[in-house]
């Protein structure tokens, strides 16, 4: 009997974003009606849950690769070369508790962890000259939502519409400065200057309201976000934190409890994520993560900015 074709399909679950995607097939061949229905869906809704049973690295990629260039993760000409199979496709950044072993990684105090900055709301690379456009994950491993690991995601685009139209115009036009690292520190990592030294990643800057291609505006800030140029350090910084919070409060977030084989794509420009702390070594966590750029080619986007230091979590 021949199999029919299964029904593309998105319903929006939260009042203001965030569609979950039906009937699409990521075990064939990528079409062209999936990435245009994708495309359409994400312009839409900014974050998406794709519904789907697991599949491999190499179907994950595949599809992220309908959308744009990847961003290769840093350290990838280095795994990619290995003589050894690394236990994840070397395009993939991972997220989660287990190491190269196969073993699970005891949780760190957040002062040490440069990776619990995570679980302050951010966008992708956004400390990056080009931010990313969209990002991936894929639960391969999911811990129970009641001990931790969910990700929690937030509208730019609703936070911008809110605002009173005197802070609209007033934030048109300026700059925001994207610093790695003292974005780490405000998340409550005790940065050294050796670990400056070691990844040099100097400050980028993005304008604090975007453009969306659907002509929608939105802000864009976020854990990385520190400071405004043009303004002293104290009065930039309480701009864009007094930003955070207004974007991060409820009405603007979602909570994404994972299920096995989900993939959750999320529009870098105009939406945020954070993860929730899974403080257990009972439970294992393996997520992966395909990165699409906005345009250019394949590349590791630290060397790319001449960037420098081995691998860092984002």
């Amino acid at each position: 009997m021949r199999k029919l074709p299964m029904v593309l399909a998105v319903r929006q679950v939260h009042p203001r974003f965030f569609g979950e995607i039906t009937g699409a097939d990521l075990i064939g061949e990528p079409d062209e009606n999936l990435r245009n229905f994708v495309e359409q869906a994400m312009a839409e809704h900014a974050v998406c849950v794709v519904r789907h049973s697991p599949i491999s690295d190499e179907q994950h990629l595949r599809f992220a690769r309908l959308f744009g260039p990847l961003e290769l993760p840093p350290g990838y000409a280095e795994r990619k070369a290995a003589s050894v199979r690394p236990r994840i496709a070397p395009e993939m950044f991972f997220a989660g508790n287990i190491d190269d072993d196969n073993q699970i990684i005891p949780p760190k105090p957040p002062s040490q962890d440069i990776g619990a900055g995570a679980q302050r709301f951010h966008a992708d690379s956004s400390f990056n000259p080009q931010p990313s456009k969209w990002s991936m994950l894929r639960g391969v491993e999911c811990p129970p939502s009641e001990v931790g690991g969910d990700t929690l995601f937030a509208d730019m685009r609703a936070a911008f519409d809110d605002l009173p139209p005197e802070m609209q115009q007033r934030l048109e036009g300026l700059t925001g400065i994207h610093d790695f690292w003292k974005g780490r520190e405000y998340a409550g990592l005790t940065v050294s200057d050796s670990m400056r030294t070691r990844f040099r990643m100097p400050p980028m800057e993005h304008p604090l309201v975007r453009t969306m291609a659907n002509g929608r505006k939105s802000l864009f800030v976020g854990g990385h976000c520190t400071g405004v140029k043009g303004m002293s350090e104290e009065e930039g910084h309480e701009l864009v934190e007094w930003l955070y919070r207004h974007t991060t409060s409820d009405q603007y977030v979602h909570r994404h409890q994972w299920v096995e084989g989900d993939i959750v794509i999320w529009e870098n420009r105009c939406a945020l994520h954070a993860a929730t702390p899974l403080n257990t070594s009972e439970y294992r966590r393996d997520m992966r993560r395909a990165t699409v750029n906005e345009s250019g080619r394949e590349m590791d986007a630290y060397h790319a900015a001449g960037i420098t230091g081995a691998s860092l979590t984002d």
